[in-house]
């Protein structure tokens, strides 16, 4: 397990802790380092299987990091969580394979725009869909995060994105998901600002 950056390069999504340190303060690694922690680690210990636990891995560092363990003839696998974000086109797709990414985890959160609109997720469906696609047709096993729930989903939003989902599963864009009942937690802006998004918090 290594993380590549501390905190996330986003932080604006609206159900997220955003308000938190581990969130909302930035500082990634540099590809070289990355590389000598992960090549004195294939040294040591002979594991060359490694998970970027990141919230979200940072795609530069990706690139830099993939460009860094070819330069080194590094063999080694590895898979991680990732925004669905359009940066990830072929080019980059097909490089971090060469690295040797085998899998990728997105959150999709919801198959409806006017919900990723609401949450602030700064990607499109239509752009989770194609990056979803690039990394399947290279070889790269996709899971899906999404969330049910959300504030102001109608029961015609929420099947509706399961029937998206299920087209995804259908077209092998995705090889697994799962479905997460949404909650508003303390530290996110959702959950300290629920009015703003049409609901009101419950005392248990």
């Amino acid at each position: 397990r290594i993380m590549l950056a501390h905190g996330c390069y986003w932080h604006r999504c609206r159900f997220c802790d955003t308000t938190l340190d581990y969130i909302r303060s930035y500082d990634p690694a540099s590809p070289r380092r990355l590389a000598d922690w992960i090549q004195r680690i294939v040294e040591e210990t002979g594991e060359t299987g490694f998970h970027f636990v990141d919230e979200a891995a940072p795609p530069a560092v990706l690139r830099g990091l993939a460009e860094e363990l070819l330069r080194r003839r590094l063999v080694v696998s590895w898979w991680g969580n990732i925004r669905l974000e359009k940066t990830f086109d072929e080019g980059l797709v097909d490089l971090l394979v060469a690295s040797g990414c085998i899998a990728v985890t997105g959150g999709i959160e919801a198959a409806s725009e006017r919900l990723l609109q609401l949450i602030d997720k700064g990607v499109t469906f239509a752009q989770a869909v194609r990056v979803c696609d690039t990394f399947a047709r290279a070889g790269v096993l996709v899971h899906g995060y999404l969330m049910y729930g959300l504030p102001t989903q109608t029961a015609q939003e929420t099947i509706d994105s399961l029937e998206r989902v299920r087209q995804l599963f259908a077209a092998e864009c995705l090889h697994s998901a799962y479905w997460h009942r949404f909650s508003a937690t303390v530290h996110s802006d959702i959950g300290r600002h629920p009015g703003n998004y049409g609901i009101e918090i419950c005392p248990v």
